[in-house]
């Protein structure tokens, strides 16, 4: 814990978190994109066969996500994200030895693994716990960094054109061990632990069961359990809320480069758009999680599907390097914005007391569109010759998230 620093450690959790998400998430996440094409020419898999093992990326989080929230509220985020990073740089150094489809799916699903223990829940629980007033905005800040890590796609399309996607894996592997480690052992898991008080507050909040801000002391840990919250309408409303967004932003995250090189944009300009998305996410991530502290978060989730809903449909419909523009204005704040509110609404309304357990179980949300996006997009590609029937129905689920933001309330434990 540094000493003869002023800025609360809070943000020294948020700064290294960051780091985290723009590296190691821009390369297993947004950058994933860019080894698409070249695994499916020199393999000569189908592109339902490559996609299926996103897919089983997805049915795998479902399971490891809730087991990963169970042990981040028990033994603290650092341990998992340790953990996670040399699992994740190990699952790139095998993959760039794969030479058939089920080694191929094995190092996905140990890079999936790696990437759940090493991105999101823990860092999220954390930042939960260290924030009350400011946890929109810390949040958001955190967001930022997967917004920034696009800017690994265009990095990832140039080292694969000047070596090729193998030796580009282990570069990124040895990237993601080196500087992933260090940065685990900063992340920290409650601040009463070490002294401090959430927001670096020189007296006591007290946070009720539902998140509510008092003005007594506090009392650590307040907040639901598992079994209290799944028993209440606001979780399964939320769980829906997270579930239809998934599959536009699923299959987006796979095909964004595939798709574009289809409909003759250049291999170059789609790498950038990869860029582009997270780059106008930030909009989202950052501006909306600032306002999120002001103004209610349904509210402007609402607002994000909208956004997002309109970007899929111009994605959906994109001829002409000219669209990519009016694509990325919509769909990038849009997909940015609910990454950190939902998060925190999360917290607002179930507290803290079981953060990771029960952020792991709403990965199911994740989990259906995960298995079933990837390789339905991949799927009609193989049939159709195009993905655009399959970008259109992603759109019209995604606006099925507008109607149920808004009848989600507060919940009351059981």
């Amino acid at each position: 814990m540094p000493k003869g620093i002023k800025v609360f450690y809070g943000w020294w959790i948020v700064a290294a978190s960051f780091v985290l998400f723009t590296v190691v998430g821009g390369t297993t996440f947004y950058g994933f994109t860019a080894f698409f094409n070249p695994i499916v020419t020199e393999m000569r898999w189908t592109r339902a066969q490559t996609s299926l093992a996103f897919s089983l990326r997805s049915v795998e989080n479902g399971f490891v996500q809730p087991i990963v929230g169970f042990f981040v509220d028990r033994i603290g985020p650092r341990k998992c994200v340790f953990l996670g990073v040399l699992l994740t740089g190990a699952a790139l150094l095998l993959m760039s030895r794969v030479d058939s489809l089920p080694s191929f799916y094995g190092t996905f699903l140990l890079l999936a693994l790696g990437g759940t223990a090493a991105l999101g829940i823990p860092q999220y629980t954390a930042i939960a716990n260290w924030f009350r007033r400011r946890r929109s905005l810390a949040m958001g800040v955190l967001s930022a960094g997967f917004g920034l890590s696009g800017v690994m796609t265009p990095i990832l399309v140039l080292l694969i054109q000047t070596y090729d996607w193998r030796i580009t894996m282990v570069i990124v592997g040895i990237l993601v061990i080196a500087i992933g480690t260090p940065l685990s052992l900063l992340v920290r898991h409650k601040p009463e632990q070490y002294g401090y008080l959430p927001d670096g507050d020189k007296t006591s909040l007290k946070i009720d069961s539902g998140g509510v801000e008092g003005r007594e002391g506090v009392i650590e840990g307040e907040g639901m359990s598992v079994k209290q919250a799944l028993k209440t309408r606001t979780y399964w409303l939320l769980l829906l809320v997270f579930l239809f967004p998934g599959f536009s932003m699923s299959a987006i995250m796979v095909h964004e480069m595939p798709f574009l090189i289809s409909v003759g944009i250049s291999e170059n300009l789609a790498g950038f758009t990869m860029l582009g998305i997270t780059a106008f996410s930030l909009i989202g991530r950052v501006g909306f999680s600032w306002l999120g502290d002001t103004y209610d978060k349904r509210r402007l989730l609402a607002i994000a599907f909208v956004l997002q809903t309109i970007g899929v449909f111009i994605f959906a419909n994109i001829q002409s390097p000219w669209m990519i523009i009016p694509f990325l204005l919509t769909f990038g704040p849009g997909y940015g914005a609910p990454l950190p509110l939902l998060p925190a609404i999360q917290a607002d309304y179930f507290g803290t007391k079981s953060f990771a357990s029960i952020q792991g179980l709403f990965a199911i949300g994740w989990v259906i569109p995960g298995i079933i996006a990837p390789f339905l997009a991949g799927w009609i590609y193989d049939v159709q010759g195009s993905y655009r029937l399959a970008f259109i129905i992603f759109a019209v689920l995604c606006s099925f998230a507008i109607p149920f933001i808004f009848i989600v309330k507060r919940a009351q434990p059981g």
